[in-house]
């Protein structure tokens, strides 16, 4: 029998008889690849982030921990392994999450100054990840609750031009939300292989002009 020849009800019976969620069973038997595991991932994580983005006037308050948390119960009820400050490498990582021996890592942050999301850049890129084979992507993602995100997007591409080089910005087009998106690409110290990282701005700021202040 074949992947693609199992029905719902097959996949509930592996299910009961590994004592295993169907959904992380569902994720283990598609992501054969690392780079499956990370397009399955991606895909799931911007529906939460237009969720997020769809109610910006109860985050109002909320802290990074609050908001991810709950990227992380999210992604969890859709299968993944999903912890928050979780050692690995060396250190608390924010975003773990990983499939079979595939492992994705993200570091969240508010926007509060470019300098704060440079260092939550290097400790995703230099003290979190590995940079080996299966965990060779990671995110950078950005609570924005300041006016004109747009123009916060690019202010930060330019000032990792300027930290690296002129091509560690990835000509690849994100496929979702790419004007608040996009790729760097950088050798990983430790292990010389490439690292990916995707930077993603999530929209929260509020301000409706109906209401008195």
């Amino acid at each position: 029998m074949t992947n693609q020849s199992l029905t719902l009800d097959d996949l509930e019976s592996m299910s009961n008889g590994l004592g295993e969620n169907i959904h992380s069973l569902l994720l283990k038997l598609t992501c054969k690849t690392y780079d499956k595991f990370i397009k399955e991932l991606y895909t799931n994580l911007e529906r939460i982030i237009c969720r997020l983005e769809q109610n910006k006037k109860v985050r109002s308050e909320d802290g990074e921990d609050r908001i991810t948390e709950e990227v992380l119960s999210y992604l969890a009820g859709c299968g993944y392994d999903a912890t928050h400050d979780t050692t690995h490498g060396g250190g608390h990582c924010d975003l773990v999450v990983k499939i079979n021996n595939f492992t994705w890592l993200g570091e969240a942050k508010i926007h509060k100054d470019y300098d704060y999301l440079m260092k939550g850049f290097h400790q995703l890129s230099s003290r979190y990840a590995t940079g080996t084979d299966f965990c060779s992507q990671g995110s950078l993602l950005v609570y924005c609750f300041n006016k004109d995100a747009v123009s916060v997007v690019n202010e930060w591409k330019t000032r990792l031009k300027l930290s690296y080089n002129e091509n560690c910005i990835s000509a690849e087009i994100c496929d979702y939300r790419s004007s608040f998106s996009f790729y760097s690409t950088h050798k990983h110290e430790s292990s010389g292989i490439d690292y990916k990282v995707k930077h993603i701005f999530v929209v929260l700021h509020y301000d409706p002009k109906d209401v008195k202040h």
